[in-house]
């Protein structure tokens, strides 16, 4: 039962209803078609170990971000707004499937793109 999460052969990214009847026995009524949980979605759609590096990629990126608040003497509130819109962006994951919705994606890729870049060391010139 657990190897289709470790490694979905035939599940694609968005396909709620076939893979969720392989779980659903006659104790669950009704028609669910939102996890309302990225995580856990991510989990079952992607698998364990795919959705597991997806996690660690974002954590990485958060992270750099982080580095670059305490590393960078001038411009550091970039990265701080980075770090910060990834904790808010995370923790929002938990109840809600947000970054399911595109302008939210956008908004927030773009934000980690100016973070990150503000974040990595900038050369100095001799």
């Amino acid at each position: 039962m657990l190897c289709p999460l470790l490694f979905p052969k035939h599940f694609d990214r968005g396909c709620k209803p076939r893979p969720a009847l392989l779980y659903r026995d006659e104790t669950i009524m009704g028609y669910f078609d939102k996890a309302h949980n990225t995580y856990l979605e991510n989990i079952f759609e992607l698998g364990l170990l795919q959705a597991s590096a997806l996690f660690i990629a974002i954590f990485l990126v958060a992270l750099i971000c982080l580095r670059g608040v305490w590393m960078r003497r001038k411009n550091w509130i970039y990265p701080a707004i980075g770090f910060s819109a990834s904790l808010l962006v995370g923790a929002h994951a938990l109840v809600d499937f947000s970054l399911q919705i595109p302008a939210v994606a956008f908004t927030y890729a773009l934000m980690m793109g100016a973070a990150v870049g503000q974040s990595l060391p900038t050369r100095q010139s001799t």
